[in-house]
Formats: C-alpha cells, structure tokens, sequence
C-alpha cells in the first residue's frame, strides 16, 4: 500500500492521536487505583485500630466478672447456692472468653497481622493452666482430664511463643472435652523429641473422625455436624486456627482418629532461639489475655 507523504503524515497523527487518548485513560485508571489503594490501606488500618480497641472494651469487662465470679466462689460455703451461681457465671464468661478469642485470632489471621513473639517458654505450666481452665467444660460430662506429665509441676522450657502455644492448646482440649463421650477421657502430653523439638498430643476418647473428613476439618467454619440439629457448639474456627498457629510457628499438625474410637492431634513445634528477653518466662494462662484462641 502507497500512502502520499500527507497522507503518511496524517497516520501518524491519528495513531499519535490514539496512543495519547489510550495513555490518557491508563492515566486515570492509574489514578483511580491509587485512589483506592489508599482507601484500602485506611480501611486496614481503621479496622485494626477497632479490633484492638473492641477487644480492650470486651476484655475489661470479662476480666473483673471472672475475678468477682472466682471470688465469690471461693468465699461462698461449700456447696452454697451462692457458690454454685458463682461457679456458673465464672464457667459461662471463661466459654465467652473463649468464642470471643477465636474470633478476634480469625480476624488477624486473615490480615495477615500476626507475628511470633520468641521467649523462653515454661511450657509445663501453660498446659497446667489450659488443662485446668477446662476442668470444669470437663466434670459437667463426667470426662477425665489428665495431663502429662501430671500437674506441670516440672519445668519444662522450650524457646517459642507462650501465647500462640497457649491457643494452640486450648483450641485442642476444647474440641477434645466437647467431642467425648460422656465418662470419656482426654490426656494431654508434652515431650521433647530427641531433635529438640515439642511434641504435644491431645487425644480423646469422643466420636471420631472419619477419614475423609480428617483434611477439611482444618477448614474454617467446617464441622463434622451441620444444621440446626447439630449436638457441639462452635463456630468451626478452632482447628484452622490451630493448624495456622503451628505453620506460622513452622510447625506441623498431624491427626490420627477411627470413627467411634476418638481422635488424636499431634502438634510437633521446632525449637527457636528467644528474640525477646532471654529471661522471659511464661509461669501462668492469664499473663498472655485476650489475643486470641477456639474447636472442631
């Protein structure tokens, strides 16, 4: 094809014309996206500021009724009506602590705003104080709590995050008391394997899983039951949680479990060197309030 030397130039004025009308557009599509970018970024960060601020307002509150509640309990006469009022309430707001944990942990989970934080950990005690904020869930259906090595009396120090390890097991022990039989048991161990690392099992003597529901469990909002019928409480946040904590502290959850014969998780955790104070111990449960925590 011929084109004149106007024509030519004509062309190239129209296609010129083109790519500034097309660099114009990308231009404020540019714009835009830097726009809402910026609204993005403002809306995380309004969105932190009020999950951190709504859980100080929960936590307060919960705190002084589960220390006036464990007061009265303890100062009522045994056996009062008084006392086992008390006992209820104290029950009830711990189980709200709880629901109220994992979903906060669910939250920051999903925007990414989770970091380990390092210490010498007394990991014993930390699994005397979940094992024994969960005796009472545990003596209503008659199941057996037993940890070992019994009591945590031992110290047993490990280099990890106190209070992810502490979710990680009150998210265990709470899906295995809620998911035994009546009568049943659940023992919780702790070892040092011979490469360093922490070995917890919780295992039950509940229900069981089937196995192919043993991998989709770790998803969020999955239970085994479905429905308005269903017999266990939960959101189904409590493994998916457990199983993100383990990875994020380079982890692994593995689970073992024949139907009608309960079910057994096993949370293998290698060794890290504290970043915070070496010194830094963690002696009880209630040091590490309000974070996080969760069930089947």
């Amino acid at each position: 094809m011929n084109l004149t030397d106007d024509e030519l130039i004509q062309e190239l004025s129209n296609r010129f014309a083109r790519s500034r009308k097309t660099f114009s557009d990308l231009s404020v599509v540019h714009h835009k996206l830097v726009e809402m970018n910026r609204r993005l970024e403002q809306s995380e960060a309004l969105k932190s500021n009020f999950l951190s601020n709504i859980r100080n307002e929960i936590n307060n509150p919960l705190n002084a009724i589960l220390g006036l509640a464990g007061q009265i309990a303890a100062l009522g006469p045994e056996g009062s009506e008084a006392g086992a009022l008390a006992s209820m309430i104290c029950s009830e707001a711990g189980n709200l602590d709880f629901q109220l944990r994992n979903i906060f942990m669910a939250a920051e989970l999903e925007s990414g705003e989770i970091y380990p934080h390092l210490s010498r950990v007394n990991v014993a005690t930390v699994a005397r104080d979940v094992t024994d904020s969960f005796r009472h869930n545990a003596a209503r259906k008659s199941v057996e709590l037993c940890l070992e090595p019994p009591g945590g009396e031992a110290a047993l120090l490990f280099g990890t995050d106190a209070e992810k390890l502490q979710i990680i097991l009150s998210n265990l022990v709470a899906n295995a008391v809620e998911y035994s039989h009546e009568g049943g048991g659940v023992r919780v161990s702790l070892a040092v394997s011979p490469d360093g690392s922490l070995v917890v099992e919780v295992q039950d003597q509940g229900v069981g899983i089937a196995e192919e529901d043993q991998k989709r469990i770790f998803d969020r909002f999955i239970q085994q039951e479905t429905g308005t019928t269903r017999t266990h409480l939960g959101q189904g946040l409590g493994l998916s949680i457990t199983k993100a904590l383990a990875e994020l502290l380079e982890g692994t959850i593995a689970l073992e479990s024949v139907p009608g014969q309960g079910a057994l998780f096993r949370v293998t955790l290698p060794p890290h060197a504290g970043e915070d104070d070496p010194t830094t111990l963690a002696e009880g449960g209630n040091l590490f309030l309000f974070d996080e925590i969760s069930e089947k």
